[in-house]
């Protein structure tokens, strides 16, 4: 079968039932068959390992996040641009509102999915080139803002067999249940694989994290069955009041750590924490860069992006790149390894580019600024790890 980009699914979408059973039946098999019998293991062995199975989003709910508490909470220390764009244009669809920058944004993802295709993977996404209302609107509840599915990281995290399911940020917070028929096939079809979830936020809108504290963009399985949770704070003043009650954070704070590891102690996991500066970006995922076992990226400035004077002992003997400033800002720690050298990049970060290069390493080079500059995620934002093993 040939590749149907989607790019051309957006404009060129299958015909949605107006039965709405017909029309459920029809997206569910649309994910499942992508997995029935394609012997696709559920397994990440760490977060740098050789990646071979991911699923990623797609334009086809493509709307500008309302500015919620949530939202004001995860952009207010690096992103003002974003809450002054995001205010105006709250759950508004770019599609309609700017069709251009829409136009942008499919062409990045097509750029995307081309590369992650040539790259040999195999890549799991929606193949129909829409989503049923009730996943579009599933945060109505709490007067939310609408999916924005072009960041399907936010299905899940990985650790070893275990599908770490944990709710994320307001405008993907849609992603599992969106994907829930892939969730099922997946595990289904693996027999060592299973869910180790977390409790659902409650719909408050007057919440920045919710009760319990946990987004899914706090932690990553590092090498050794070692979770690393990395929280912000604005200064290193400010992380006793985010421990204390989760005021000032970014994203998470560490009374989900708490809560969770419990439940992954129990599966042979432990926990170890670092601080970034929230002021340069939001998400442990556009502050550290993920490269391979022994080697990682983090911001060249005096502090490595940090809060503390040491390293976790995970990484404290690791290679630490120095990430240029200008890079960060361009989502350059977004990038996505594949573990065996190559690594997806966005096209802008050349200096990061040259550096991997000099290095030995193959940046592979994707278009994706107009999904950055309008959202502030990225590369590693928008595919979630399904199977990560070396040879």
């Amino acid at each position: 079968m040939s590749f149907v980009s989607s790019k051309e699914l957006a404009y060129n979408p299958v015909a949605k039932p107006e039965d709405p059973k017909e029309m459920w039946d029809l997206y569910y098999k649309s994910w499942e068959d992508q997995i029935r019998g394609k012997n696709i293991k559920v397994y990440e062995e760490h977060c740098s390992a050789k990646l071979r199975a991911c699923l990623v989003g797609d334009p086809f709910s493509v709307y500008y996040p309302k500015m919620t508490v949530e939202m004001e909470a995860l952009l207010k220390d690096n992103s003002p641009e974003l809450i002054e764009l995001w205010g105006k244009n709250g759950n508004q669809a770019i599609r309609d509102l700017d069709p251009e920058l829409y136009e942008g944004i499919c062409s990045n993802i097509e750029d995307r999915d081309r590369k992650y295709e040539q790259a040999g993977l195999t890549v799991i996404r929606n193949k129909v080139g829409w989503y049923p209302d009730e996943i579009v609107d599933f945060n109505a509840a709490e007067g939310g803002t609408k999916y924005l599915s072009i960041y399907n990281g936010a299905v899940w995290q990985m650790a070893r067999n275990a599908l770490l399911i944990t709710q994320c940020a307001g405008p993907t917070k849609p992603a599992e249940p969106a994907a829930r028929a892939a969730t099922v096939a997946l595990i289904e079809e693996d027999p060592n694989a299973f869910m180790a979830p977390f409790i659902n936020r409650e719909p408050n809108p007057t919440s920045a994290m919710g009760f319990a504290g946990l987004d899914l963009c706090d932690f990553r399985q590092m090498p050794n069955k070692t979770i690393l949770f990395n929280y912000g704070a604005a200064s290193e003043a400010a992380i006793q009041q985010v421990c204390a009650n989760g005021e000032g954070a970014p994203a998470g704070w560490p009374r989900g750590r708490d809560l969770f590891m419990r439940l992954l102690s129990e599966l042979g996991f432990k926990a170890e924490t670092m601080w970034f500066d929230s002021n340069l970006t939001y998400h442990q995922d556009c502050f550290m860069m993920n490269l391979e076992d022994g080697i990682c990226g983090l911001p060249g400035d005096h502090k490595m992006g940090k809060w503390g004077d040491t390293l976790p002992d995970c990484i404290k003997d690791w290679e630490i790149l120095p990430l240029p400033l200008e890079d960060i800002a361009r989502g350059v720690a977004n990038s996505t390894t594949l573990g065996d050298g190559r690594i997806f990049m966005d096209s802008s970060c050349t200096k990061t580019m040259q550096m991997l290069e000099k290095k030995g390493y193959e940046p592979i080079p994707i278009d994706y600024q107009n999904c950055w500059q309008t959202f502030h995620s990225g590369i590693d934002c928008s595919d979630a790890n399904i199977w990560r093993e070396n040879d």
